[in-house]
């Protein structure tokens, strides 16, 4: 499933965009007192009043809760679109229609950044499958080194003979063979 980034899944944002569109329908008779163009919702998506910045929403604040899934949305798909006297209205009810003209730019935008990825991976194929047998070669390398690895301290053994008392060297005490 596509992320929208800092957590939030597709199905998480449809979570969120779904009951408040089910939950807080004005119906048409409604749209209609509240002036609702019903016929350019449709339009949405592609809304000459589309934002890239949550900030250039006069009406939504940082302390609000639901900031941070908004900004996600604007700055990551840019597939929210506000009012054309720069407010988003967040503590507005939200219409069924616009909960789904919100969640069907969303969700194109979703689709067209998912394509581009498949096409870049389809593109790029190659040179993936060069970039892999490269490193399968370097980490078979290094894993050689390291089953060869030693140690720069280097362990020296032999006898050193102290006899207390004595008077004089004469020579090595060690028998050399016959």
């Amino acid at each position: 499933m596509p992320s929208l980034g800092s957590g939030l899944s597709a199905a998480a944002t449809a979570a969120l965009l779904v009951p408040a569109a089910l939950g807080c329908s004005l119906g048409v008779a409604a749209a209609e007192r509240e002036n609702i163009n019903l016929a350019g919702i449709g339009q949405y998506g592609a809304s000459a009043d589309q934002v890239t910045s949550i900030t250039q929403f006069s009406d939504v604040q940082p302390t609000d809760w639901a900031y941070q899934a908004l900004s996600n949305l604007i700055e990551r798909y840019g597939c929210v679109a506000g009012y054309p006297n720069g407010t988003y209205r967040g503590s507005r009810a939200m219409t069924r229609y616009e909960a789904a003209a919100l969640l069907n730019a969303c969700l194109d935008r979703i689709t067209e950044v998912t394509d581009e990825l498949k096409r870049l991976m389809a593109e790029f194929e190659k040179e993936l499958a060069v970039l892999k047998g490269r490193v399968d070669g370097l980490e078979a390398k290094v894993g050689e080194l390291e089953a060869t690895q030693f140690s720069t301290t280097t362990k020296l053994s032999g006898l050193a003979t102290f006899v207390v008392g004595a008077n004089a060297f004469s020579g090595s005490a060690i028998n050399r063979g016959a």
